[in-house]
């Protein structure tokens, strides 16, 4: 499902219906690879778009925001996604590889 250490991922914050959150920046950075290292390890909710991509929410933000990374740049990216999937319950992952 998630590659450990895929080259080229991008972690995209979108509606189950494909529209991008207007604030979240999908272009790949550097922390998104260890990003989705952790998602996998934390509660999620899954389910599959129409064009059959695993997508995912976090289904207890009380841990996913406890296992915030230490590292300044992984820790703000991180930090920034767990608000906006907080925030609104429409948007959900999806890691492009």
């Amino acid at each position: 499902m998630f590659g450990s250490a895929a080259v080229g991922l991008n972690i995209v914050v979108e509606t189950i219906d494909g529209f991008d959150h207007p604030t979240w920046d999908p272009v790949r950075r550097g922390p998104d690879r260890d990003i989705a290292i952790m998602i996998k390890s934390l509660p999620t909710v899954h389910t599959q778009d129409f064009e059959g991509d695993t997508i995912i929410r976090p289904s207890d933000f009380s841990a996913w925001k406890q296992a915030a990374p230490v590292d300044a740049e992984v820790g703000s990216r991180y930090l920034d996604l767990v608000a906006i999937l907080e925030a609104d319950p429409e948007y959900w992952i999806v890691l492009s590889y």
